[in-house]
């Protein structure tokens, strides 16, 4: 069970990881997001400093606010009319997908924004989108969102939000349910209160993403492939956004140990199939008051999601979790074993040889073959194989032989060693599966020439030993 838990996991990551690669943005998406962001955020730089010169009374009209001048003066964040532009949701997490063409920014002011306001930067930042870029821009007011939209008119249109908001918004609310009286009168025009809390609570989500989920490992990963889900199967897309990213930070931060791509889907997986969406909630950790996350998300929108976690579970754990993905199987990453001849220089073992019976025998029992290697006499037994007869020979003829390894070849499971010995000032070389088999082949090779030489020795001395026995004879 062991091994099986870890070949899933191990197919869960190949799977999770291949997924992954599908979802992710390309190159060219990301460059079009980098530019769009950073033009605007340059843009909206240049539209704080002209505000400000306008308040301070030092320019007459935008054409007179030069680049020296907005160098040259003081500029103090706290009493500027736009404090800051922050980088929120899929753009500031990092979550972005294959085909999201939608990016926020929150755009902080000093005092309450109104609709007055909202319509004098959209105004200058046409204007100063120009002068640091060719690209060509369309900038929309949405006065009931509070916000100003910007679209690019590439291939690839983006659309660019920026929200529009100040800290004293929430500040008044607070003071409001502790029950403290304001004396404060807001703007004929301001803008509406509840878009200004949710844009300062999507500024709070983004920082808390990166202080907590962003140092875990696979957790943006994993929110990248549930996001996909969210988006293929309906009965998810209410968890989609922030619920989701709380869910996912909190299975695989209390893992304790870090986790892969597979394991951690699989554990957001059974946090979410052990009916965590049917308890009291999910609390939030950027609000002060106790606040559930998924309060939007009624009783059987909940049960859904639990059953479909349920059933996304079992097919993990009998290894179809491509089917939960929505992709193909992977191929087996194992490939089947080759037989790997060696080539005709090395060393190849020999075939076994057949057991064959006896001729003129007719008893076929299987016990007849056993009795038959028996049979051996024990001088046949206790006979050491020609290869070593010559390395025994070569060490009697020629005693403190040194012999080297050359090299080491082949799979480690079957290796090939080659050995070397130099004999009257000639190198002989051979291999073998062992150092031991390739010195007796070694011996072998040294023994051919040497044993020419005896037979050639052998056959003079027969020859004058005949020559001798016939004088004898004649004599």
């Amino acid at each position: 069970m062991r091994h099986r838990s870890m070949r899933i996991f191990m197919n869960g990551d190949r799977h999770v990881m291949a997924k992954h690669s599908a979802v992710y943005p390309t190159q060219e998406e990301l460059e079009s997001v980098q530019n769009m962001v950073s033009h605007t955020e340059r843009a909206l730089k240049a539209v704080s400093d002209w505000l400000d010169k306008q308040e301070r009374g030092t320019c007459k009209s935008e054409s007179e606010c030069t680049e020296a001048d907005k160098d040259s003066e003081q500029k103090d964040p706290a009493t500027r009319t736009l404090r800051g532009v922050m980088r929120v949701g899929l753009v500031a997490k990092g979550l972005l997908l294959k085909g999201d063409l939608d990016l926020e920014l929150v755009l902080l002011c000093r005092d309450k924004p109104t609709v007055t306001l909202l319509k004098k930067v959209s105004e200058n930042l046409v204007t100063q989108l120009k002068t640091f870029t060719e690209d060509k821009y369309v900038v929309t007011q949405n006065i009931r969102e509070a916000s100003i939209i910007i679209k690019n008119t590439k291939e690839l249109p983006l659309t660019l939000t920026i929200h529009l908001t100040s800290p004293l918004v929430r500040e008044e609310v607070e003071k409001t349910s502790t029950g403290d009286t304001l004396s404060v009168i807001d703007p004929p025009d301001v803008l509406d209160r509840h878009k200004c809390l949710t844009a300062l609570a999507s500024l709070r989500h983004a920082k808390w993403f990166q202080a907590r989920a962003n140092g875990l490992r696979s957790c943006v990963i994993v929110i990248r492939i549930l996001r996909d889900l969210c988006t293929r199967v309906p009965t998810w897309s209410p968890l989609r956004g922030w619920p989701m990213e709380l869910i996912c930070e909190k299975a695989i931060g209390t893992g304790n140990r870090p986790m892969g791509a597979g394991e951690a889907l699989r554990r957001v997986l059974e946090c979410l199939a052990s009916g965590i969406l049917m308890a009291d909630g999910i609390y939030d950790p950027c609000e002060k008051e106790p606040t559930d996350a998924i309060g939007h998300l009624d009783q059987q929108q909940r049960e859904d999601i639990t059953a479909s976690a349920q059933h996304a579970l079992r097919l993990s754990a009998f290894g179809q979790l491509h089917k939960v993905l929505g992709m193909d199987p992977l191929p087996s990453k194992m490939p089947k074993k080759t037989l790997q001849i060696p080539p005709s220089t090395t060393y190849a073992p020999p075939m076994k040889r057949p057991i064959e019976d006896e001729e003129g025998t007719d008893d076929k029992s299987p016990n007849k073959k056993k009795k038959k290697l028996q049979k051996k006499s024990g001088e046949e037994k206790a006979e050491p194989p020609q290869a070593m007869n010559a390395l025994m020979r070569l060490n009697q003829l020629k005693p403190g032989l040194q012999y080297k390894l050359i090299s080491q070849t082949g799979p480690v499971h079957v290796p090939v060693f080659t050995m070397a010995v130099e004999v009257d000032g000639k190198n002989f070389e051979a291999s073998g599966p062992s150092k031991r088999t390739a010195k007796l082949h070694v011996a072998v090779k040294v023994r051919a020439p040497l044993h020419r030489s005896e037979r050639g020795y052998v056959t003079l001395l027969s020859w004058s030993l005949k020559l001798q026995y016939q004088i004898y004879r004649t004599s």
